[in-house]
């Protein structure tokens, strides 16, 4: 009973206080068979923790406050056995298990969250920068519209990743890192001469990414938006490594999606990662790519 007893407070904490402002638990699950080590990074708003491990089969509950976005993706094969705390995959670079302050992009699969903003919560699932491992998110309700489904990239890029981009431990992939994470080039970042939905084409790179997992983002300029808008309150379950029972409302195909607004300040203290969001900025999901892939240049 004891051992409940957090849990209980927490949660009548939450209902308690969804009545004045809207909040949203994000419940991190790890099915994968090995320990992961969540990242989260806040541009506005906090969550309580930056970074924590979560053994297999375990998961953790984590209050998002209004206003509050950011992203989540996991580390993995991390050891402290150098008294430095480090992972082969999603490093944060803090030599700690949180990952407080900055760090700087990882060829990881990231998901990506707008809580309350403009009355709505919103996510998407990016694969922009590369993949480590198979991630899905699940709502609490979900909408025969399409707009809040589950949706994610639930299969093994590490297997289909062209050579030239796989990171092998002991002759393994252990992760697929994008062609604009590893070339930095203006054509494969949709930057510069490329930055224009009339020159950013889709690459072999690209394609690779996009058959296997067409709701996530991929690249600046996609046709398409993989933006998915819930109500507010809405709580999210982040599963890493989901089981082949995947929820019957779930995005494998691409459809038409409403766009995500994005706004809020510029957060100098954060150089890696800001500023993805302006102060009066309104975009879809390319639009927010297009910023991500410029800051990798």
């Amino acid at each position: 009973m004891t051992e409940r007893l957090p849990l209980i407070v927490f949660l009548t904490s939450h209902l308690f206080i969804s009545g004045v402002l809207s909040m949203s638990i994000l419940t991190i699950e790890n099915k994968c068979n090995n320990t992961v080590w969540p990242v989260i990074f806040s541009w506005d708003s906090h969550i309580s923790t930056t970074g924590f491990a979560l053994r297999s089969g375990e998961a953790r509950a984590l209050l998002a406050p209004s206003s509050w976005y950011g992203l989540i993706s996991a580390r993995t094969l991390c050891s402290s056995s150098t008294e430095k705390f480090s992972c082969l995959t999603g490093d944060c670079e803090s030599g700690k298990i949180e990952c407080p302050g900055t760090y700087d992009w990882s060829p990881v699969t990231y998901a990506y969250f707008i809580i309350d903003k403009g009355g709505i919560d919103s996510y998407f699932i990016s694969v922009a920068h590369g993949y480590n491992l198979p991630l899905m998110v699940i709502p609490s309700s979900q909408s025969s519209r399409r707009t809040c489904i589950s949706s994610g990239c639930v299969v093994d890029l590490n297997k289909t990743c062209p050579n030239d981009l796989k990171t092998l431990v002991e002759g393994k992939p252990i992760a697929c890192t994008s062609a604009c994470h590893k070339s930095k080039t203006d054509e494969n970042c949709c930057t510069g001469d490329f930055e224009s939905k009339q020159k950013c084409k889709p690459t072999v790179y690209t394609q690779n990414f996009e058959r296997a997992c067409p709701s996530a983002s991929s690249y600046a300029y996609e046709n398409s938006n993989n933006t998915f808008v819930c109500p507010n309150s809405t709580d999210f379950t982040i599963r890493f490594c989901p089981s082949s029972n995947i929820p019957e409302n779930t995005s494998n195909n691409r459809s038409s999606m409403a766009p995500l607004p994005l706004a809020g300040p510029n957060h100098n203290s954060l150089p890696k990662l800001k500023p993805i969001f302006g102060t009066t900025v309104t975009a879809t999901t390319s639009l927010l790519l297009i910023h991500i892939f410029k800051k990798i240049n």
